[in-house]
């Protein structure tokens, strides 16, 4: 405001001339050329300090005058309110931010973004940290009694009939019980081939012949007494044809014959009678309780759980990433790795379905546009409050600038009317005083 300008030109000019005018005025006072300059550079005088005084009264107190001047300074409250709902209304109204995010396509540029290999590194690696953090985070003592509280009530909780039934099924699901049954056999064959189950059998029919002969008269005595001298019965014999057909038997049932079919279909029959009685389903119960009460849970969990963290914060990330792009080797399958690897799928089959999958792609965009305008409306607020504080902090000075520059040719251009426009008019009016005969 304080530079020369032309309108301060026109205006001293405007003065230069009045003074031309009045001493030609002085030196020619009867001639009508010298009195009409006169009337005209007086009214072109008038007129460019009426404007000047005019746009001056907007910033200052033109010459001390205080009637009515420095408008914008002592109106600033309201300037500074008229200017913020103008932002908010005008400029950033809400037909105007959704007109601009309608022509703003971001999806695109979004997809691309999410393509390249940094920011997908990027991103796996916050997620990865996110988990990170959780799992160091975590009181491994107290969440592993909390998880051991948790798994004993559930297996408390069981029904044993449920829990009867549910392992039966496991077991005759695959033949199960078949393969049980065979091993079983296999491991009571190994125990019947050994030579001290011989020995054990002849002790076995000794001590049942000296029972039935302490029941027996003297003749009975005397003549078992007889047949062992004469070796007629022979224990030893006995006892070794015992063990051969035993383990005839068990070779026998360790194959698919009918035997094994009969005896595996006796076995199923009399075991699911077994589970149907209250005593059995008691014995589970008590069974139940007791493995609850007696498992170290505690400890078990809170060792899986060192071992978790373990294998998560030893990854590697980025290079972990490196390989799976590279379809190099990776070092191990630890859960940090495996985490690693799943959120690569996982990211890949985001950017297929946002890409080609049309309907997940309108979705994402929908959701992106939707997010995008109701963030701009939300800082709709903050940019009347931004603007309101950068106005408030501006000096009178400064906020006299500041308005004077955005319209300072607009401004020149009224003062330059004013001597322009007094000039015209006072020409036409001297004109006029002259054709009716009059005089100034």
């Amino acid at each position: 405001m304080n530079r020369w300008n032309k309108a301060d030109t026109t205006l001293l000019c405007a003065a230069l001339f009045f003074l031309s005018a009045v001493g030609f005025k002085i030196i020619f006072p009867e001639n009508i050329v010298a009195e009409g300059f006169l009337f005209v550079t007086e009214a072109a005088l008038v007129g460019g300090i009426a404007d000047w005084f005019a746009v001056t009264a907007l910033f200052k107190k033109p010459l001390g005058f205080p009637f009515h001047t420095a408008i914008l300074p002592r109106r600033r409250k309201d300037f500074v309110k008229a200017s913020v709902l103008m932002v908010q209304q005008e400029f950033f109204s809400r037909r105007n931010i959704f007109k601009k995010l309608g022509d703003f396509k971001l999806l695109p540029r979004i997809v691309e973004f999410l393509a390249k290999n940094s920011t997908r590194q990027e991103i796996i690696k916050e997620l990865f940290n996110v988990v990170k953090k959780f799992v160091s985070a975590q009181n491994k003592e107290q969440r592993s009694k909390e998880i051991a509280n948790e798994l004993r009530r559930i297996i408390q909780n069981i029904p044993a009939q449920g829990l009867i039934s549910d392992f039966g099924a496991q077991f005759r699901r695959g033949d199960k019980d078949r393969e049980i049954f065979i091993e079983i056999v296999k491991a009571i064959r190994k125990t019947a081939a050994k030579p001290e189950t011989c020995d054990k059998l002849q002790a076995i029919l000794e001590e049942y012949a000296n029972e039935k002969t302490k029941n027996m008269g003297g003749f009975s005595i005397l003549m078992a007494g007889l047949a062992q001298m004469l070796d007629l019965v022979n224990f030893e014999e006995a006892a070794r044809i015992m063990q051969t057909q035993l383990l005839k038997l068990l070779d026998e049932l360790a194959l698919d014959t009918q035997i094994q079919r009969r005896t595996l279909n006796e076995c199923r029959l009399k075991i699911s009678e077994l589970s149907e009685t209250p005593e059995f389903k008691d014995l589970v119960e008590r069974i139940q309780i007791d493995a609850a009460a007696e498992i170290p849970l505690e400890e078990a969990i809170e060792l899986a759980l060192i071992h978790i963290e373990s294998q998560i914060t030893t990854v590697d990330v980025e290079e972990t990433l490196e390989k799976a792009r590279s379809s190099k080797k990776l070092p191990g399958k630890s859960l940090g790795i495996l985490l690693v690897i799943i959120f690569n799928e996982e990211y890949d089959r985001f950017l297929s379905l946002i890409s080609e999958n049309t309907a997940s792609r309108r979705a994402f965009e929908k959701f992106v546009d939707e997010l995008t305008a109701r963030a701009a409306l939300h800082a709709q607020p903050l940019v009347g409050t931004i603007a309101k504080s950068a106005l408030d902090k501006l000096t009178e000075e400064q906020l006299n600038n500041l308005v004077y520059d955005k319209a300072e040719q607009d401004f020149i251009w009224i003062r330059l009317n004013g001597s322009i426009v007094g000039s015209v008019v006072g020409l036409a009016i001297f004109i006029l005083i002259k054709s009716a005969g009059l005089s100034v």
